[in-house]
């Protein structure tokens, strides 16, 4: 286990000069996070590999469009620092959690890490799922010429997550490369959608009354008002009411977030439950369990925010 004491007194900057980044999962007072998961909700399996290093050149919409064309491409974009780690390091072999450092020097005018944001790429073992987080504010500068080593410490919790989901504020997961990519090279496949104020994430193209953005991320068609449903209520054999929606997997900017509300006119309340996978549905579609004892009357909706590219 890393000394996170003498990591406190040796992290005085966020640029790194020369000498070794740290990132940690584990679960701390400031930073509340639940174990790393896969998108079927099990823990993250230990051994699946940690790396940390940087994309040279590349903003969050070009790495979601490179990982739509696979894992392969992504990797082949990612630049390493220092040497791969694995999901239970430092963590005493727990599944979903690692504390791993990285030690390299870099110079000016050799290195394609200088300037660039410091990152993340978790593969889970066999490649079929990913994540891709990045720091922002933290980046990679050249080395210093007094050698003077500095230590950067980072958490996940405040991570940007690209590649992968973030379910709730503390609940990460990883997911097979999304197959949507950016939300503009998405828009642009619907060659109907001529007018560009229709193609703005709040338009409603095809009128049927989600926006853009939200059939985006719900996996809906922006040019047919008669796209099947993308949410719904389920009750199951146990008698547990459950709100159904589906999600496109992979983009890590999107919040999604379960609401309801008595009459369509009271503000609309987001249920406290986390989302899980649905394993009636597998796939994109996640459910929440609704909080008994159950109104008279309900309303349901999945509300999802806008990705923000630093």
């Amino acid at each position: 286990m890393i000394s996170r004491c003498l990591i406190f007194l040796l992290a005085t900057t966020t640029l790194l000069r020369a000498g070794t980044v740290v990132v940690t999962s584990l679960p701390d007072e400031q930073p509340p996070i639940g174990p790393l998961a896969s998108w079927n909700g099990l823990p993250l399996p230990v051994g699946s590999v940690v790396r940390i290093g940087a994309f040279p050149g590349k903003t969050d919409d070009d790495l979601l469009n490179t990982a739509a064309a696979g894992t392969s491409a992504l990797t082949a974009a990612f630049v390493p620092f220092g040497s791969p780690a694995s999901v239970g390091d430092g963590a005493d072999n727990a599944a979903g959690t690692f504390e791993i450092s990285a030690r390299e020097g870099i110079r000016s005018g050799e290195s394609p890490l200088v300037g660039e944001r410091i990152s993340l790429l978790i593969t889970q073992a066999g490649g079929a799922e990913l994540l891709v987080a990045r720091f922002n504010g933290s980046v990679f500068i050249a080395d210093s010429d007094s050698g003077i080593e500095q230590v950067i410490t980072l958490h996940l919790a405040d991570a940007h997550i690209v590649v992968g989901n973030r379910l709730t504020a503390s609940k990460l997961t990883t997911s097979q490369p999304p197959v949507v990519g950016s939300f503009i090279a998405w828009i642009d496949g619907f060659p109907l959608i001529t007018d560009p104020a229709q193609k703005l994430p709040g338009a409603d193209a095809d009128g049927d009354g989600r926006s853009n953005f939200l059939e985006y991320a719900t996996g809906g068609n922006p040019a047919s008002g008669s796209d099947s449903p993308t949410t719904g209520l389920h009750q199951d054999n146990e008698g547990s009411l459950w709100f159904r929606f589906m999600l496109e997997p992979g983009i890590g900017s999107i919040r999604c977030l379960a609401q309801s509300s008595g009459d369509l006119l009271m503000p609309w309340t987001t249920l406290t439950n986390p989302p899980e996978p649905d394993t009636g549905e597998p796939g994109t579609w996640l459910r929440v369990r609704v909080p008994q004892p159950l109104a008279p009357n309900g309303f349901f909706r999945v509300a999802v925010d806008q990705p923000v590219s630093p």
